[in-house]
């Protein structure tokens, strides 16, 4: 999420961070998980449960090595072609297609909550800044990402939306910011950005330039290291804290870059 102001511009991210649900996600997993044994078995190449979660881990670290060494996130065909390859099986093409788009559509069949306090919070955000989504995709794309707002009615709050399995690039390389600050034709001296990841949100909204709010509410497992000018762990603090931050700013400009 990207918030520019009147007076000036805030920047803020939230991305994947107001999304966020350990029960939904280990629903995913056992769904996921059980569509691959079936689909296996149809094709005269069982495998285990277990096994199938071991490809799926590895295709996870594998993603995540691409993701950290190469700033960019594969798309779900990507993962799930290394998936299968793990488990030594060439599936055809509709069976791959298939599975593609159920790993894609998951996030809204099996749609997580929002964070307490989003929807009350962005509106009010929204009336006094500009708005924008900062997102590194992973099996949902940004079109289902954006279904998944709309549906709870946050879409149209954001001036700009950047998911990085449309721009090629994903945090935290600078460019991913200075681009979004751009479109909301501010500098990164002046802007913001929300997140809940030390590596991709805070220390690469902080190199960008710009100051990072560290929002601990969905995981708090960075709390320890955290570089944020401030923490946060309800979305209800955001506000006092981003007008105590844009004060502060406004006095003493942030120079990072």
């Amino acid at each position: 999420m990207v918030v520019a102001g009147r007076a000036g511009a805030r920047l803020g991210d939230s991305g994947a961070t107001s999304e966020q649900d350990s029960g939904t996600t280990a629903r995913a997993g056992r769904v996921s998980r059980q569509l691959l044994v079936e689909e296996l078995g149809a094709l005269g190449e069982p495998r285990s449960e277990a096994a199938i979660r071991d490809a799926l881990l590895a295709a996870y670290s594998w993603f995540d090595g691409v993701w950290c060494d190469e700033h960019c996130t594969p798309s779900a065909l990507q993962t799930l072609e290394f998936a299968f390859a793990t488990l030594g099986v060439t599936p055809p093409g509709e069976v791959l297609a298939r599975t593609v788009e159920f790993f894609e559509r998951l996030a809204l069949d099996l749609a997580p909550e929002v964070v307490p306090g989003v929807s009350v919070v962005l509106p009010q955000l929204a009336s006094r800044y500009k708005l924008a989504i900062i997102c590194d995709t992973g099996y949902a794309p940004a079109t289902v990402l954006r279904e998944l707002l709309l549906r709870n009615d946050l879409l149209d709050l954001f001036s700009t939306t950047y998911f990085s399995n449309e721009r090629g690039t994903s945090k935290p390389d600078a460019r991913v910011f200075h681009c979004v600050c751009d479109e909301l034709s501010t500098r990164p001296d002046e802007a913001l950005h929300v997140g809940d990841s030390q590596r991709t949100d805070i220390a690469g909204a902080q190199a960008a330039g710009m100051l990072a709010v560290h929002f601990l509410g969905a995981n708090d497992r960075d709390a320890a290291v955290s570089t944020g000018d401030a923490l946060i762990r309800r979305f209800e603090e955001l506000p006092i804290v981003l007008d105590t931050l844009v004060r502060a700013t406004d006095s003493h400009p942030v120079r990072r870059s």
